[in-house]
């Protein structure tokens, strides 16, 4: 197989294995290529399709039986969180927090400091003044699957901190429902990226890990940008839906 400067061989061929089942080649119950038709396969050596399987089993994709050979398991559920994109703000953040899904999430840092620049001009608010700014990590089971950063000004949150974030409670409901903020429009950026050092070490995954970039601007009634948020989501975790009218 080509190899590829960024992604090791052996994540190469457990994500080429996964979609071969995902699109039924090899269907729940049968049994997969031995360990050295795969080698010949993919060209590579032995431990190199070792940690390709053991990736998959870790997954739930395959279980190993001695004497059998590596054999499909049934479907595992999918615990990708999948956003609408439908214009409604509701349904946007109930898919996004993952209300269906077993999510949970740790605040890493609360602080009222100066912050990003970019971030404070889109606020309204002079250069080095403070924000009001919030760093949690979000996981589903055991593994991490977003970093969030919310900015707002700290006049609009006032007496508010990371205790308002217990559980899996979102950004949006801390603003409406505890600061009474008249939110009436987001404004969605969305970016492929890829991890940093810092991101990967955070997100506990490889440096160049792919990313969705999402930058939420939150405007109220009157127009003023009240707060900015920024998620790191992997792009294993997260799918993006929509649906297109076709009659107009």
């Amino acid at each position: 197989m080509t190899a590829s400067s960024s992604t090791p061989q052996y994540q190469q061929i457990a994500d080429t294995l996964r979609q071969r089942i995902v699109r039924a080649e090899y269907s729940p119950g049968d049994i997969i290529p031995t360990s050295t038709e795969l080698e010949n396969l993919f060209s590579v050596s032995n431990i190199t399709i070792r940690k390709a399987l053991a990736i998959l089993s870790e997954e739930g994709w395959v279980t190993g039986r001695r004497g059998v050979g590596t054999v499909v398991n049934e479907v595992p559920q999918d615990l990708r969180l999948n956003i609408a994109v439908s214009g409604d703000f509701t349904e946007w953040v109930d898919t996004a927090s993952g209300k269906s899904l077993p999510v949970r999430q740790k605040v890493l840092e609360f602080r009222i400091a100066p912050g990003p620049l970019r971030e404070t001009g889109m606020l309204g608010l002079a250069s080095g003044a403070p924000l009001w700014t919030l760093r949690r990590l979000r996981w589903i089971r055991d593994d991490i699957i977003s970093c969030h950063v919310n900015y707002a000004r700290p006049d609009l949150l006032s007496g508010l901190d990371d205790s308002h974030m217990t559980g899996n409670r979102n950004f949006v409901d801390l603003m409406r429902e505890d600061a009474g903020l008249d939110l009436v429009r987001m404004d969605q950026t969305v970016e492929a990226t890829a991890t940093d050092r810092d991101l990967a070490d955070l997100l506990k995954v490889e440096f160049g890990t792919p990313l969705f970039f999402v930058e939420n601007v939150y405007v109220d009634r009157a127009e003023n940008v009240v707060a900015v948020s920024h998620l790191y989501l992997r792009g294993d975790h997260y799918a993006w839906q929509t649906s297109v009218d076709m009659t107009t």
